[in-house]
């Protein structure tokens, strides 16, 4: 199979597991926050969140474990293959007993943070918080197995595998919701697919690659050394992903009530499952980044870092403005009944808004990081992100605190850290070093990406003020006019010149060709 042919595979892989995981939130969700009620939903949200801030304890060996495997497969070092793949299983199993020896720490001290969760429930947090902490250690060590089945790119298998898991997970919480178990059965459930995760990974690893080994457990001083060094700026990076996106939950449920981590949840979920479609821009043009950057060859380089930003803006106007837009009509359709009222309803929009406005200010910054790593600078883009994540929980602690706006603060936390820190810095950064000159950035990117928003979001509000999107078939008709005529605005505006001339003339030589002669 060609490379173009691959990429094409990897690429549709990830998008199709991921719009799976989209299809069950969106089904899934409603459904869970009206047998959960408020008060247990928000507990499972800030289990769930507490458990992704253990994960950082890897200190970026997870990923560093995938590069290195990847790396030492292309130069056929299998020696060092195994060494790599058997040091990361060692490290993550001794990591594991302090995930979850942390994990019995924050079950004891859960009540004591977020005092609004009732007396009933702080027995069966001890015991909860633990076993979700074993989840950390399980999908580490499914993660390492995962890397072998990447490296060889069969991203179809492993998407593969993940889309079952996901099958078994879903059915599992239907399940164990019907029969009553709530929150118990919700964590079982975890379990077990992640044991079932572990278990597919393993198997189908070591058919793809037959030299795998999973013991003896080794611990190699050179390869932990490597990993960790690789890993450093990875865990500064994840620790800062964590703040941004998680912490909001746990600012909420400790500074407000674990009831509004439900409102909040419902608002921010949309927002958080549809950047990864935006992620998957910079993740498919890293590689020939990488190897532009390698090769010397700036021209190659800076015309993929304009293409990803350009890419970005067109998707993510459409979703963001689009979230602005039509995310009170949606919500209401999405979870209104007696367990989520109009009220809660009408703060989650807000949230929703202003989480989207944030979203559109990170516009401008796809493709710098790609761009920034490839040339070496991952460090400056860590330190970015730690900087934002600190002053992005400072300013909701204050926004909640002193001027009391509830969860509209602790969103616009998010929103004042972005344009302070990131927004600006970012690709004026990365402009730098792919010598792209700022004000011409500015004008090219920039000026067409606000005229377009401006008036993808005029049109947005005359369908609303047109058709009354009150019921799920008028929603969707208010939807599909309006990315009807965000075509045209997107087209004519935000795709260059250049790529609407090829589009031109292929359209004409295919008139050319269909044309029927006399």
């Amino acid at each position: 199979m060609s490379s173009a042919k691959v990429h094409a595979r990897n690429l549709f892989c990830n998008w199709g597991a991921h719009a799976a995981n989209l299809v069950v939130m969106f089904f899934l969700s409603p459904f869970l926050v009206h047998t959960l009620g408020p008060m247990e939903y928000g507990i499972w949200s800030l289990l769930w969140v507490l458990t992704g801030y253990m994960g950082i304890l890897d200190l970026g060996v997870r990923a560093s474990t995938g590069r290195h495997v990847i790396l030492y497969l292309g130069k056929e070092d299998h020696e060092k293959v195994d060494h790599t793949i058997r040091t990361g299983l060692a490290f993550f199993t001794l990591t594991g007993g302090l995930v979850i020896a942390i994990g019995s720490l924050v079950g004891w001290v859960f009540p004591s943070a977020f005092s609004s969760v009732p007396l009933k429930y702080h027995g069966l947090l001890k015991i909860l918080m633990p076993v979700m902490a074993l989840n950390v250690w399980l999908s580490a060590l499914a993660a390492v197995f995962s890397s072998v089945i990447i490296a060889h790119e069969r991203f179809d298998i492993a998407r593969g595998i993940d889309i079952g898991v996901l099958a078994i997970r879903t059915v599992g919480t239907v399940f164990a919701l019907r029969w009553g178990h709530g929150i118990l059965g919700l964590t079982i459930v975890v379990v077990v697919c992640n044991v079932v995760a572990l278990f597919a990974n393993w198997v189908v690893a070591h058919r793809i690659y037959r030299r795998l080994r999973a013991w003896p457990l080794i611990l190699s001083k050179k390869r932990v050394r490597e990993l960790l060094g690789y890993g450093l700026a990875a865990f500064i990076s994840a620790i800062a992903v964590k703040i941004i996106g998680q912490t909001s939950l746990v600012v909420v449920g400790a500074a407000i009530n674990v009831s509004a981590v439900t409102v909040f949840s419902v608002g921010a979920m949309l927002i958080y499952y549809s950047s990864t479609f935006l992620d998957h821009i910079g993740w498919t043009f890293f590689p020939p980044v990488q190897r532009a950057a390698a090769r010397g060859e700036l021209g190659t380089m800076r015309w993929l870092f304009l293409r990803q930003v350009r890419l970005g803006m067109i998707l993510g106007l459409v979703l963001n403005v689009g979230f602005i837009a039509f995310g009170r009509p949606f919500i209401r359709l999405w979870m209104l009944g007696p367990e989520f009222p109009e009220s809660a309803v009408s703060e989650a929009a807000m949230v929703m808004a202003i989480l989207a406005g944030s979203k559109l200010l990170l516009l401008p910054t796809i493709g710098s990081n790609q761009l920034l790593a490839a040339t070496g600078h991952i460090w400056f883009t860590a330190a970015i992100g730690i900087i934002e994540a600190g002053v992005n929980l400072g300013l909701s602690i204050f926004f909640v605190l002193v001027f009391e706006w509830g969860l509209v603060g602790v969103a616009a936390g998010t929103l004042v850290a972005r344009v302070l820190v990131r927004t600006f810095v970012l690709p004026w950064y990365a402009c730098r070093k792919a010598g792209v000159g700022w004000p011409g950035f500015c004008a090219r990117i920039g000026g067409p990406a606000i005229l377009s928003g401006a008036l993808f979001a005029a049109t947005c509000l005359a369908v609303r003020a047109t058709i009354r999107p009150d019921s799920w078939p008028m929603f969707g008709i208010s939807i599909v006019l309006a990315l009807v005529c965000y075509a045209p605005i997107a087209f004519l505006i935000l795709v260059p010149s250049a790529d609407r001339t090829r589009v031109y003339r292929e359209l004409a030589r295919r008139a050319r060709r269909e044309t029927p002669y006399a």
